[in-house]
């Protein structure tokens, strides 16, 4: 009896470990950063339209359709894992094996909450996760593991699917322009945090003067300093405009280009100092933190990598302002920290600006609160820093449209960073 009993008890045990080890549902991957997909071609649209019949004839009117949200569909070319939201987590759903179709909005959205990784630790990524995704289709091999059953309960989830955003890049390509962010009208998450006119209400004064004091608000005149210092820095702000703007169609070749060749800039940065004068965001985003590991918060480098590029487009030497000497030198092992590229911009001369005061312009170096780490940092692409770029968002983003819960890990704009002689206005 007793040995019955015991029996009995291991039993129920061991059940009862399996079950919540099931409760866990972590993935077994983490994405590397350096995901890809295949863009695939739209379906054909239905030629028969506007009331035509086959033979060519005009019959009655038809009623306009109701409004469907365009879409696109893509391949995974690897394992990826698709989530959704659990008290305010990304969990694992499901794992999708290579050659999976998905679709997700042509507008998508990138979103950014905490994830669990396959070590079962929640995580925090500032590249995010896209939003709206379905599954549509996996590779013959796996049709058994999926059953068109069980596709519609996982893209019946509750809440929506996400997917990492490391695949934007295949999404924006390399040619071409980012279009133009027409400005939205003003969300809720928005309006919490900022006035309409882009003005912080939060304000991290403070915690700013803690850190900036010595130069924090004080513009230098532009009379003050030499033409030559001048002309590099308005040549070097100019570059950082150049590649920011979302109020115009912008080359896409500032930001994107192929990730081979984009590995080999990495590398050589590294290796020799040769900086590339395009594609910071693949170099930055999908090469040097992919080959450091740490794709999930590559926002210092990416800014980094634009700063660099800038200098170069402008035909000065970055290492003249950064280096081992004055303790900033702009390298993914310094300044991949937020805290630290920040502190390099201060220590390199750049001057800090509280958003709550001044208005931050296109092509200035934005920071969230007071740009420590774990922070976030992104560059202005409009007039008054409400479109941004970030590494999640190459193509741009416009806060007035980002929700409460992003803007407050991310987006809480305290300080900011620009150029010798370049002063912004007040609010």
């Amino acid at each position: 009896m007793r040995v019955t009993v015991h029996l009995l008890v291991s039993l129920l045990l061991s059940i009862f470990l399996i079950s919540c080890q099931a409760d866990k549902n972590w993935p077994s991957i983490d994405e590397s950063g350096d995901e890809t997909v295949t863009p695939l071609p739209p379906e054909p649209e239905d030629e028969n339209k506007n009331g035509q019949t086959d033979d060519g004839t005009t019959s009655e009117p038809v009623t306009p359709p109701v409004p469907v949200v365009r879409t696109q569909k893509l391949l995974l070319n690897q394992a990826m894992v698709l989530r959704y939201e659990k008290n305010g987590v990304l969990e694992s759903k499901v794992e999708l094996p290579v050659g999976t179709q998905i679709e997700i909005p042509d507008d998508y959205e990138v979103k950014h909450l905490d994830f669990r990784s396959s070590n079962g630790e929640i995580e925090r990524s500032s590249t995010g996760f896209i939003y709206g995704v379905k599954l549509i289709s996996v590779a013959v091999e796996y049709k058994d593991q999926f059953s068109a059953k069980s596709m519609a309960e996982i893209n019946d989830t509750d809440g929506g699917l996400y997917i990492f955003a490391s695949i934007v890049g295949n999404l924006a390509g390399t040619e071409g322009s980012f279009a133009i962010v027409t400005p939205s009208s003003l969300g809720s998450g928005f309006a919490k945090y900022y006035s309409a006119d882009g003005k912080p209400k939060n304000k991290y004064t403070s915690s700013i003067n803690k850190r900036f004091s010595a130069r924090l608000n004080k513009g230098v005149a532009t009379d003050s300093i030499s033409a030559s210092a001048r002309a590099k820095w308005t040549s070097i702000y100019q570059e950082l405009r150049k590649a920011a703007n979302r109020t115009v169609q912008t080359p896409k070749s500032y930001l994107m280009m192929e990730k081979t060749e984009a590995n080999k800039w990495s590398i050589n940065y590294e290796k020799t100092g040769l900086i590339s004068a395009s594609g910071a965001w693949t170099i930055a985003t999908q090469a040097t933190a992919v080959r450091h590991g740490f794709a999930n918060v590559p926002c210092a480098e990416f800014q980094s990598e634009l700063l660099r590029q800038a200098y170069q487009r402008a035909g000065y030497r970055v290492t003249d302002d950064f280096n081992k000497a004055k303790g900033n030198p702009l390298i993914w092992s310094h300044t991949a920290a937020v805290k630290n590229f920040s502190m390099a911009l201060y220590q390199a001369g750049w001057v800090p600006w509280d958003a709550s005061v001044y208005k931050p312009p296109m092509g200035a170096f934005l920071m969230n609160e007071s740009g420590l780490t774990p922070g976030h940092t992104y560059i202005a692409a409009s007039e008054d820093g409400t479109i941004i770029v970030d590494n999640g968002a190459p193509q741009g983003r416009d806060l007035r449209k980002t929700t409460e819960k992003t803007i407050s890990i991310m987006y809480m704009t305290g300080v900011f960073f620009l150029p010798p002689g370049v002063n912004p206005v007040k609010w």
